[in-house]
């Protein structure tokens, strides 16, 4: 590797850190298991009301590795993979893919999708995630997700809604590498 493409690849581990990658901060999950009368405030005499809705919250962070790296034109076009860790209200491991586009005042945008395996409010299961979003030139980001297609006990669980992302300190988490080291597109971390 030539030393203009080490400063491009080290460059876009910074810009790629900085889109703000743990996209499932989770705001609102519309639960569509079946719940007993009172929890789904279900009427006798009407049938079934409306899905009920719980708010998720707790900590996560990720670990982005540049899988590939190319100019297209005047931007810079980034792949990476990405391990997560989420605890709270969902909690496990999420295995995805995620492609940037880095523009040439440094804002991007992107777009991934991937596997969440573990529990979401006490049901165990897996759910395909889909994300995409925008993240300026200071690396706020800024993305819309959605939840579904589960098995197990999310069988019947979809989900919706926003995230932000914030670049955080390498470290170690359950479903990370144990060698932060390898995270070469960096590390995002908050809360859901």
């Amino acid at each position: 590797m030539n030393h203009d493409n080490k400063k491009s690849r080290s460059n876009s581990g910074r810009i790629t850190a900085a889109l703000g990658k743990a996209f499932v901060a989770l705001a609102t999950l519309a639960v569509f298991v079946p719940l007993s009368g009172s929890q789904a405030g279900e009427s006798r005499e009407n049938g079934p009301s409306a899905p009920a809705f719980i708010v998720a919250s707790g900590p996560w962070v990720d670990c982005n590795v540049v899988t590939d790296l190319k100019q297209v034109g005047r931007n810079l076009v980034i792949t990476v993979d990405i391990t997560e860790t989420f605890s709270g209200t969902l909690d496990g491991c999420y295995t995805g893919t995620e492609r940037d586009v880095v523009y040439r005042n440094g804002s991007a945008t992107f777009h991934g999708s991937g596997i969440f395996t573990g529990v979401v409010n006490g049901q165990s299961g897996t759910m395909v995630m889909i994300y995409e979003g925008t993240a300026n030139a200071q690396g706020v980001a800024s993305a819309s997700w959605v939840l579904e297609q589960g098995t197990g006990g999310l069988t019947n669980l979809h989900g919706k809604g926003t995230f932000e992302g914030t670049l955080v300190a390498l470290q170690t988490s359950p479903c990370t590498p144990p060698d932060p080291t390898v995270c070469d597109g960096g590390m995002f971390g908050g809360t859901v």
